[in-house]
Protein backbone atom coordinates (compact mmCIF):
# COMPACT_ATOMS: atom_id res chain seq x y z
CA UNK A 1 0.00 0.00 0.00
CA UNK A 2 3.08 2.23 -0.04
CA UNK A 3 4.78 1.63 -3.40
CA UNK A 4 7.98 3.19 -4.66
CA UNK A 5 10.75 4.20 -2.26
CA UNK A 6 9.01 2.90 0.88
CA UNK A 7 9.35 -0.81 1.63
CA UNK A 8 9.00 -3.17 4.54
CA UNK A 9 12.22 -3.95 6.39
CA UNK A 10 13.64 -7.13 4.97
CA UNK A 11 12.49 -6.19 1.46
CA UNK A 12 14.62 -5.63 -1.62
CA UNK A 13 18.10 -4.51 -0.58
CA UNK A 14 17.90 -1.58 -2.98
CA UNK A 15 14.79 -0.06 -1.36
CA UNK A 16 16.01 3.35 -0.13
CA UNK A 17 13.61 3.57 2.84
CA UNK A 18 12.74 0.59 5.05
CA UNK A 19 9.86 0.40 7.53
CA UNK A 20 9.26 -2.04 10.35
CA UNK A 21 6.89 -2.17 13.32
CA UNK A 22 7.38 -4.23 16.48
CA UNK A 23 6.31 -3.78 20.11
CA UNK A 24 4.74 -0.40 19.37
CA UNK A 25 7.93 0.98 17.80
CA UNK A 26 8.03 1.97 14.13
CA UNK A 27 11.61 1.94 12.85
CA UNK A 28 12.38 3.90 9.69
CA UNK A 29 15.77 3.15 8.14
CA UNK A 30 17.43 5.21 5.42
CA UNK A 31 18.87 2.51 3.17
CA UNK A 32 21.52 3.65 0.68
CA UNK A 33 24.55 2.47 2.65
CA UNK A 34 26.84 2.54 -0.39
CA UNK A 35 26.07 6.29 -0.66
CA UNK A 36 26.18 6.90 3.12
CA UNK A 37 22.36 7.21 2.91
CA UNK A 38 22.58 10.45 0.93
CA UNK A 39 19.12 11.74 0.09
CA UNK A 40 17.40 11.97 -3.27
CA UNK A 41 13.99 13.64 -3.67
CA UNK A 42 12.26 10.28 -4.13
CA UNK A 43 14.01 8.89 -1.06
CA UNK A 44 13.03 11.93 0.99
CA UNK A 45 9.42 11.59 -0.14
CA UNK A 46 9.52 7.94 0.89
CA UNK A 47 10.87 8.90 4.28
CA UNK A 48 8.11 11.47 4.82
CA UNK A 49 5.55 8.86 3.75
CA UNK A 50 6.96 6.43 6.32
CA UNK A 51 6.66 9.00 9.12
CA UNK A 52 3.08 9.79 8.06
CA UNK A 53 2.30 6.07 7.97
CA UNK A 54 3.56 5.59 11.52
CA UNK A 55 1.73 8.70 12.66
CA UNK A 56 -1.57 7.33 11.34
CA UNK A 57 -1.12 3.81 12.74
CA UNK A 58 -2.53 3.36 16.27
CA UNK A 59 -0.22 0.36 16.75
CA UNK A 60 2.83 2.61 16.30
CA UNK A 61 3.43 4.49 19.54
CA UNK A 62 7.02 5.71 18.98
CA UNK A 63 9.06 6.37 15.83
CA UNK A 64 12.78 5.59 15.56
CA UNK A 65 14.84 6.98 12.67
CA UNK A 66 18.25 5.55 11.78
CA UNK A 67 20.56 4.77 8.85
CA UNK A 68 21.77 1.53 7.32
CA UNK A 69 25.45 0.67 7.40
CA UNK A 70 27.99 3.10 8.82
CA UNK A 71 26.14 6.37 8.22
CA UNK A 72 23.00 8.09 9.49
CA UNK A 73 22.61 10.38 6.49
CA UNK A 74 25.34 12.21 4.58
CA UNK A 75 22.90 14.89 3.41
CA UNK A 76 21.62 15.65 -0.07
CA UNK A 77 23.10 13.48 -2.82
CA UNK A 78 25.27 16.11 -4.49
CA UNK A 79 25.32 14.18 -7.76
CA UNK A 80 21.75 15.36 -8.49
CA UNK A 81 22.63 19.08 -8.24
CA UNK A 82 22.41 20.68 -11.64
CA UNK A 83 20.67 17.69 -13.19
CA UNK A 84 17.12 18.95 -12.74
CA UNK A 85 16.36 16.06 -10.41
CA UNK A 86 16.73 18.06 -7.21
CA UNK A 87 13.21 19.40 -7.16
CA UNK A 88 11.38 20.80 -4.13
CA UNK A 89 9.76 18.13 -2.03
CA UNK A 90 7.35 20.46 -0.27
CA UNK A 91 5.44 23.49 -1.53
CA UNK A 92 5.29 26.88 0.17
CA UNK A 93 1.98 28.78 0.19
CA UNK A 94 3.54 31.49 -1.96
CA UNK A 95 6.37 31.81 -4.44
CA UNK A 96 8.28 34.66 -2.81
CA UNK A 97 11.84 33.88 -1.63
CA UNK A 98 12.09 33.18 2.08
CA UNK A 99 14.99 33.13 4.49
CA UNK A 100 14.74 29.56 5.70
CA UNK A 101 11.37 28.02 6.52
CA UNK A 102 8.72 30.18 8.16
CA UNK A 103 7.85 27.72 10.90
CA UNK A 104 6.44 28.29 14.34
CA UNK A 105 4.25 26.42 16.78
CA UNK A 106 1.38 25.97 14.30
CA UNK A 107 3.09 24.37 11.31
CA UNK A 108 0.10 22.95 9.49
CA UNK A 109 -0.99 26.25 7.88
CA UNK A 110 2.36 26.41 6.08
CA UNK A 111 2.89 22.81 5.02
CA UNK A 112 0.81 19.80 4.06
CA UNK A 113 3.72 17.47 4.75
CA UNK A 114 7.41 17.33 4.10
CA UNK A 115 10.04 18.31 6.61
CA UNK A 116 7.78 19.33 9.52
CA UNK A 117 6.06 15.93 9.58
CA UNK A 118 8.49 14.77 12.30
CA UNK A 119 7.29 17.66 14.48
CA UNK A 120 3.60 17.71 13.57
CA UNK A 121 3.33 13.92 13.99
CA UNK A 122 1.65 13.18 17.33
CA UNK A 123 4.11 10.38 18.12
CA UNK A 124 7.51 10.77 19.84
CA UNK A 125 10.35 10.68 17.32
CA UNK A 126 13.84 9.44 18.23
CA UNK A 127 16.96 9.67 16.05
CA UNK A 128 19.53 6.88 16.43
CA UNK A 129 22.51 8.62 14.84
CA UNK A 130 24.90 5.82 13.95
CA UNK A 131 27.43 7.71 11.83
CA UNK A 132 27.80 10.90 9.78
CA UNK A 133 24.83 13.29 9.91
CA UNK A 134 25.76 16.05 7.50
CA UNK A 135 23.73 18.82 5.88
CA UNK A 136 20.17 17.63 5.33
CA UNK A 137 20.94 14.53 7.42
CA UNK A 138 21.88 16.83 10.28
CA UNK A 139 18.60 18.69 9.76
CA UNK A 140 16.58 15.43 9.86
CA UNK A 141 18.06 14.69 13.27
CA UNK A 142 17.20 18.20 14.48
CA UNK A 143 13.52 17.63 13.63
CA UNK A 144 13.36 14.62 15.98
CA UNK A 145 12.24 15.02 19.59
CA UNK A 146 15.16 13.06 21.07
CA UNK A 147 18.61 12.18 19.70
CA UNK A 148 21.05 9.45 20.68
CA UNK A 149 24.42 9.04 18.95
CA UNK A 150 27.15 6.45 18.55
CA UNK A 151 30.83 7.13 19.15
CA UNK A 152 31.21 7.04 15.34
CA UNK A 153 28.65 9.81 14.82
CA UNK A 154 29.82 12.97 13.12
CA UNK A 155 27.83 16.16 12.62
CA UNK A 156 28.23 19.09 10.26
CA UNK A 157 26.04 22.11 9.49
CA UNK A 158 27.61 22.51 6.04
CA UNK A 159 25.58 25.46 4.80
CA UNK A 160 28.03 28.37 5.13
CA UNK A 161 30.61 26.50 3.06
CA UNK A 162 28.27 25.95 0.13
CA UNK A 163 26.85 29.48 0.07
CA UNK A 164 23.38 28.92 1.52
CA UNK A 165 21.62 29.91 4.77
CA UNK A 166 20.61 27.44 7.45
CA UNK A 167 18.29 25.35 5.30
CA UNK A 168 14.97 23.71 6.18
CA UNK A 169 14.54 25.43 9.54
CA UNK A 170 18.03 24.40 10.73
CA UNK A 171 18.89 27.71 12.43
CA UNK A 172 15.50 27.90 14.20
CA UNK A 173 15.78 24.32 15.41
CA UNK A 174 19.45 24.44 16.39
CA UNK A 175 18.91 27.61 18.46
CA UNK A 176 16.03 25.96 20.32
CA UNK A 177 18.12 22.87 21.04
CA UNK A 178 21.43 24.36 22.21
CA UNK A 179 21.04 28.17 22.50
CA UNK A 180 22.03 31.11 20.34
CA UNK A 181 25.80 31.32 20.85
CA UNK A 182 26.45 27.60 20.40
CA UNK A 183 24.15 27.46 17.38
CA UNK A 184 25.94 30.38 15.74
CA UNK A 185 29.31 28.72 16.32
CA UNK A 186 28.21 25.59 14.48
CA UNK A 187 26.46 27.51 11.71
CA UNK A 188 29.22 30.09 11.12
CA UNK A 189 32.15 27.65 11.16
CA UNK A 190 30.39 24.67 9.50
CA UNK A 191 32.93 22.53 11.38
CA UNK A 192 32.62 18.84 12.02
CA UNK A 193 32.09 17.60 15.56
CA UNK A 194 31.62 14.17 17.05
CA UNK A 195 29.04 12.50 19.26
CA UNK A 196 30.83 13.31 22.49
CA UNK A 197 30.92 17.03 21.68
CA UNK A 198 27.27 16.81 20.60
CA UNK A 199 26.45 15.44 24.07
CA UNK A 200 28.47 18.23 25.73
CA UNK A 201 26.58 20.80 23.65
CA UNK A 202 23.24 19.27 24.68
CA UNK A 203 22.45 18.33 21.09
CA UNK A 204 22.16 14.60 21.82
CA UNK A 205 20.84 12.96 24.96
CA UNK A 206 23.62 10.39 25.23
CA UNK A 207 26.38 8.58 23.33
CA UNK A 208 26.92 4.81 23.06
CA UNK A 209 29.36 2.36 21.53
CA UNK A 210 28.46 1.64 17.94
CA UNK A 211 27.00 -1.81 18.57
CA UNK A 212 25.07 -0.64 21.65
CA UNK A 213 23.31 2.35 20.08
CA UNK A 214 20.33 0.76 18.34
CA UNK A 215 19.62 -1.80 21.11
CA UNK A 216 19.53 1.06 23.63
CA UNK A 217 17.26 3.18 21.44
CA UNK A 218 14.89 0.27 20.78
CA UNK A 219 14.66 -0.55 24.51
CA UNK A 220 14.12 3.13 25.31
CA UNK A 221 11.39 3.42 22.66
CA UNK A 222 9.67 0.19 23.77
CA UNK A 223 9.58 1.49 27.34
CA UNK A 224 7.76 4.63 26.18
CA UNK A 225 5.46 2.63 23.91
CA UNK A 226 4.52 0.27 26.75
CA UNK A 227 4.15 2.52 29.76
CA UNK A 228 3.26 6.01 28.45
CA UNK A 229 -0.28 6.90 27.36
CA UNK A 230 -0.42 7.92 23.67
CA UNK A 231 -2.71 10.88 24.25
CA UNK A 232 -0.46 12.14 27.02
CA UNK A 233 2.59 11.83 24.75
CA UNK A 234 0.85 13.77 21.99
CA UNK A 235 -0.20 16.55 24.36
CA UNK A 236 3.27 16.87 25.89
CA UNK A 237 4.91 16.90 22.48
CA UNK A 238 2.69 19.82 21.50
CA UNK A 239 3.45 21.58 24.79
CA UNK A 240 7.21 21.29 24.40
CA UNK A 241 7.37 22.29 20.75
CA UNK A 242 5.23 25.40 21.37
CA UNK A 243 6.74 26.31 24.74
CA UNK A 244 9.26 28.91 23.55
CA UNK A 245 6.62 30.71 21.50
CA UNK A 246 4.12 31.15 24.33
CA UNK A 247 4.13 33.10 27.57
CA UNK A 248 3.73 31.24 30.86
CA UNK A 249 0.07 32.16 31.38
CA UNK A 250 -0.91 30.94 27.91
CA UNK A 251 0.97 27.67 28.38
CA UNK A 252 -0.50 27.17 31.86
CA UNK A 253 -4.06 27.72 30.62
CA UNK A 254 -3.53 25.36 27.68
CA UNK A 255 -2.19 22.67 30.04
CA UNK A 256 -5.24 23.07 32.28
CA UNK A 257 -7.60 22.66 29.33
CA UNK A 258 -5.75 19.57 28.14
CA UNK A 259 -5.77 18.09 31.63
CA UNK A 260 -9.54 18.50 31.86
CA UNK A 261 -9.91 16.63 28.57
CA UNK A 262 -7.43 13.93 29.57
CA UNK A 263 -9.29 13.03 32.76
CA UNK A 264 -12.28 12.01 30.62
CA UNK A 265 -10.34 9.47 28.53
CA UNK A 266 -10.12 5.69 28.70
CA UNK A 267 -6.34 5.90 28.97
CA UNK A 268 -6.58 8.03 32.10
CA UNK A 269 -8.79 5.41 33.74
CA UNK A 270 -6.52 2.61 32.49
CA UNK A 271 -3.47 4.26 34.04
CA UNK A 272 -5.00 4.08 37.49
CA UNK A 273 -6.50 0.63 36.94
CA UNK A 274 -3.13 -0.83 35.92
CA UNK A 275 -1.48 0.80 38.93
CA UNK A 276 -4.04 -0.69 41.32
CA UNK A 277 -3.84 -4.10 39.66
CA UNK A 278 -0.02 -4.05 39.50
CA UNK A 279 0.15 -4.82 35.78
CA UNK A 280 1.44 -3.08 32.64
CA UNK A 281 -1.07 -0.60 31.20
CA UNK A 282 -3.09 -1.47 28.09
CA UNK A 283 -3.46 1.92 26.47
CA UNK A 284 -5.62 2.42 23.39
CA UNK A 285 -5.05 6.10 22.69
CA UNK A 286 -8.65 6.93 23.55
Amino acid sequence: DHPGPLAEAGGVSGDPVLYSLADGVATITLNRPDKLNALTPDMLSGFFAAVARAGADPEARVIVVTGAGRSFCAGLDLSIIGTGAGGRVETHPDTEPQWGDDIGPALSPYYSGGWPVLITCRKPTIAAINGPAFGWGFILSLHCDIRFASVSALFNATFARIGVPGEKGAAWLLTRHIGQAKAMDLLYTARRFDGREARALGLVNDVFDDDALLPHVQDYARNIATFSAPRSLAAMKAQVWTALDEDYSTAFAAADREQDLATQTQDFREAFASYREKRPPRYTGH
